[in-house]
C-alpha cells in the first residue's frame, strides 16, 4: 500500500508549518489526514509521517510487516496489545509520549480529543487488520 501523500527527499527540513496535509490512505478510516515529512512510505525506505486524528477515533487490532514509531504531538493516544480492542487495557500517551512496536506485533489504538502523532520507520509501510471486517479498504469502518 502506498501511503505516501508527497515524497520528500532524505533531507527534507520543515520549520513545523509547511507540512502539506491530505487525506490519509483508504487503509484508516475516513477522519484521518496525513503528511509526509521525509520518504516515501510506500518504498523500502527511512520515511517520518505526521497523522491528525479526530477525538475518539479508533484503528481496530492490526499489525505492519516492518516496526513502527510513535511519538505524540499533541492530543492523547491509547494504545493496546493483542487481537481484541479492550478500552481497559490500554495505555496512555501524552504529548512527547513515544512507543516503539515491532513488526508483526499485534496492537490497535484510539484518541482522546484531536491528537497529532509523528510517526517514523521503514517502508514499505502497510497495515493488516486482525479481523478483515476492520479493514476501511473493505467498506467497513473501524469499531
Amino acid at each position: 500500500m502506498a501511503l505516501a501523500v508527497i515524497t520528500m527527499p532524505a533531507s527534507a527540513m520543515h520549520p513545523g508549518d509547511d507540512y502539506t496535509w491530505g487525506d490519509a490512505p483508504p487503509a484508516l478510516s475516513k477522519g484521518a489526514k496525513l503528511a509526509v515529512l521525509q520518504g516515501d512510505p510506500g518504498k523500502p525506505e527511512p520515511y517520518t509521517v505526521r497523522l491528525a486524528l479526530p477525538a475518539n477515533y479508533r484503528i481496530a487490532p492490526h499489525f505492519h510487516t516492518q516496526a513502527e514509531s510513535v511519538t505524540v504531538i499533541s492530543g492523547t493516544l491509547l494504545v493496546g496489545m493483542g487481537d481484541k480492542f479492550d478500552v481497559k487495557d490500554m495505555k496512555t500517551f501524552k504529548p512527547g509520549g513515544f512507543k516503539s512496536i515491532a513488526g508483526g506485533v499485534h496492537h490497535y489504538a484510539m484518541t482522546k480529543g484531536a491528537t497529532e502523532l509523528q510517526i517514523h520507520g521503514t517502508g514499505p509501510f502497510d497495515i493488516t487488520y486482525i479481523n478483515p471486517e476492520d479493514d476501511p479498504r473493505k467498506g467497513a469502518a473501524s469499531k
